[in-house]
């Protein structure tokens, strides 16, 4: 089989009694539109094509590694001289693409489909384009969900007189939030009636929770988190558990707060739960700060009994 000058794994013109090597990429492999080639600096500038070549041949190859690179198949090249110098950065030279044909094509391999392959680039063309299709899919994946997300709640909201469809102009739903829990009335030590008041307010609500730390309680806290998070049963009963020592151990709580987060679905429901305990349990950063305010107040009111 002949081969061309310059010692270039490249047949010129396969012969009837020898087998041509199969396309080293997919048929479809496409990558046009990627702006990243990945150039292997340690291996291109050890190897002999940098070592015995010109800078002419130099920058003739580098240009048809990336013209190789958006061409599909990707990897691969025509074998048509015109168009080989056009790729080249030589235009309609023929006569000076054809003195450094031989060195910027070092590496191309003629395949049975009549293009010239190169073994790193369709490999590496190849991976590339498996984690464009992998992307593609989770893409699509998501704007399934969302479709089908906007068709089931697209009933549930009130219709409202002039209101402006976000949701047909393509922007996401917005997503109300509760406002914040007004802080806790404070006792006086020696106010009887609001101490009195506060008690049946205890007991009452004490009276309407469920039984704290009950398993069918649980079971249906753990099931609402799942539900509301997409975790397994494992990864749900330790966040059930987080939000639960979050609340103080009130069930009742947290069972109130997942019934709102699985009507409201929040793009992120564990940190809208996280805060709307917070708010409701005054360890929001502004309840703490009106307790302290409150407590600077206290001391402030007690007479100076220093002068009797």
């Amino acid at each position: 089989m002949p081969r061309l000058p310059g010692d270039v794994r490249m047949t010129a013109a396969p012969d009837r009694g020898t087998a041509m090597p199969a396309p080293l990429s997919p048929p479809d492999c496409d990558l046009r539109g990627y702006d990243f080639m990945p150039l292997f600096g340690h291996r291109l500038f050890s190897g002999r094509l940098y070592t015995h070549c010109t800078d002419a041949e130099f920058r003739a190859a580098v240009r048809l590694w990336w013209s190789a690179w958006n061409q599909v198949p990707a990897g691969s090249l025509p074998t048509d001289d015109r168009a080989l110098a056009t790729l080249a950065d030589f235009g309609r030279d023929l006569r000076a693409w054809r003195r450094v044909r031989a060195r910027a094509l070092d590496g191309f391999v003629a395949c049975s489909d009549g293009r010239l392959y190169h073994p790193l680039l369709s490999r590496e063309a190849t991976r590339a384009h498996a984690g464009r299709l992998r992307a593609q899919r989770r893409r699509d994946g998501d704007a399934e969900r969302l479709r089908r997300w906007r068709a089931g709640h697209a009933g549930t909201a009130p219709d409202a007189p002039d209101a402006p469809d976000d949701t047909a102009a393509g922007t996401p739903p917005i997503i109300p939030v509760p406002a914040p829990v007004p802080a806790a009335k404070r006792v006086s030590p020696c106010d009887d009636s609001d101490r009195e008041s506060d008690s049946n307010t205890s007991a009452a609500r004490a009276t309407a929770r469920p039984p704290r730390g009950g398993a069918t309680v649980m079971a249906d806290l753990i099931a609402r988190t799942g539900d509301l998070t997409g975790r397994g049963a494992r990864q749900a009963r330790a966040l059930t558990g987080q939000w639960m020592k979050a609340a103080r151990d009130d069930p009742a709580l947290v069972d109130a707060v997942l019934r709102d987060a699985l009507a409201l679905r929040p793009a992120d429901p564990v940190a809208w739960v996280v805060a709307c305990l917070r708010q409701r349990t005054g360890d929001h950063p502004t309840g703490r700060e009106e307790r302290r305010q409150a407590h600077l107040a206290a001391w402030d009111a007690i007479p100076d009994l220093r002068g009797i």
